[in-house]
């Protein structure tokens, strides 16, 4: 029976994106594997957390998946010659491991577009040679290429031509036994006490503290849309990132300090919840590689505010009001009409409930064993 050993480090206490993408991925191909032989690579600080699935081993190795310590560490540091394939989930693969591999990219900003991943313009230089240089040896020695978009797909082939043939779209999926049982759920708008106070109306906005979701036009459109209701606060749960000086001027000024409500991390839980009463979620990006968000809000009833970026349109398709994402008068007026319009309101929802049932993580999991299959059959 082939073996193979799937990077999972990026599954820890608090997961990012890709970790909840390789999360939800490896539980859900675990009971579909019986002529696959799995196991996990985990990063140490995840055994408090116990297996990821009862009865796949697990290996260990420090460092993220996208680190140096990975690209010129793990082949020397563990023994990788017993297993017959190597699934990267995240963009790049380490050097010098002996067996084939499978790679996930999820998209291709740091080549493209540096200008929209970092506000920081020597992690902007120094990042945008490491992954050109990285992703591309990634997807030359990859037998199979996994783009979660055909976004992604369609950027890998304009860069990568000659290896287009590699290329297989698998979609995320979203946890629908999750959103459908907090929809349920009797009155959950009380796990948001300690950040939202009970009788405050608020928008949300998700995601990362980077250039490319747009954040600064978000609010600064929010605060222009609804300044004649004081009572309407933008809930920003958004990673800081260490040097975004624009930012840091917008929440200093008053008219956007007494408006947004800055959260960094929150469970799962009240996530769930921050979405689910929501008056919509904000997901204007200038580019994504997919666009969770989006869909999330959809499950669980929200209405979205979405961009016309080719990924995010892709996504969310016609559960999402679109807005061009540069025009802060676009913007300004498709958070009145959405807020206003009730029957856009409805519209939008009923259309996005269809939607997302487009959105199956077993369904991935089966795609994605099939590119592993393939890959082993070459």
């Amino acid at each position: 029976m082939p073996r193979l050993v799937i990077d999972a480090r990026s599954v820890v206490a608090k997961k990012s994106g890709i970790g909840n993408y390789v999360d939800a991925l490896v539980r859900h191909m675990a009971p579909l594997s019986g002529d696959l032989d799995l196991c996990l690579l985990r990063h140490p600080e995840a055994q408090e957390m116990g297996p990821l699935v009862d009865g796949v081993p697990e290996l260990f190795f420090r460092g993220e998946t996208k680190s140096t310590a990975t690209v010129f560490g793990l082949a020397r540091e563990l023994d990788l010659s017993a297993f017959d394939l190597y699934h990267s989930p995240a963009d790049l693969v380490p050097l010098g491991i002996p067996i084939p591999w499978v790679v996930t990219i999820h998209d291709l900003m740091w080549v493209e577009a540096p200008r929209l991943a970092s506000a920081f313009l020597p992690v902007r230089i120094g990042n945008g040679i490491w992954y050109s240089a990285n992703i591309r040896r990634s997807v030359a020695g990859a037998r199979r290429v996994i783009a979660i978009s055909e976004a992604t797909r369609s950027a890998l082939a304009r860069h990568y031509p000659a290896h287009a043939h590699k290329l297989s779209v698998i979609h995320h999926g979203i946890e629908h036994e999750r959103f459908q049982e907090q929809l349920s759920a009797a009155a959950p708008r009380a796990l948001l006490d300690d950040f939202v106070p009970p009788d405050v109306r608020y928008s949300l906005i998700v995601g990362q503290g980077s250039p490319y979701k747009n954040h600064p036009a978000m609010i600064r459109a929010f605060v222009d849309a609804f300044r004649d209701d004081p009572g309407h606060k933008l809930v920003l749960l958004r990673r800081f990132a260490r040097v975004d000086s624009e930012m840091s001027r917008l929440l200093r000024r008053p008219e956007v300090k007494e408006r947004v409500i800055p959260i960094s991390f929150v469970s799962d839980e009240v996530l769930v919840a921050l979405y689910r009463h929501a008056r919509m979620l904000l997901f204007a990006s200038l580019y994504e590689g997919f666009g969770l968000p989006g869909l999330e809000a959809m499950a669980l009833g929200t209405p979205v505010l979405a961009s016309t970026a080719p990924a995010v349109q892709e996504v969310t398709g016609p559960g999402a009001l679109h807005a061009v994402p540069d025009s802060h008068r676009d913007l300004v007026h498709c958070m009145r009409r959405l807020d206003h319009d009730e029957g856009l309101r409805e519209r939008l929802l009923r259309a996005g409930a269809q939607w997302v049932k487009r959105f199956q993580w077993e369904e991935a999991a089966r795609k994605t064993l099939d590119v592993y299959r393939a890959a082993l059959d070459r």
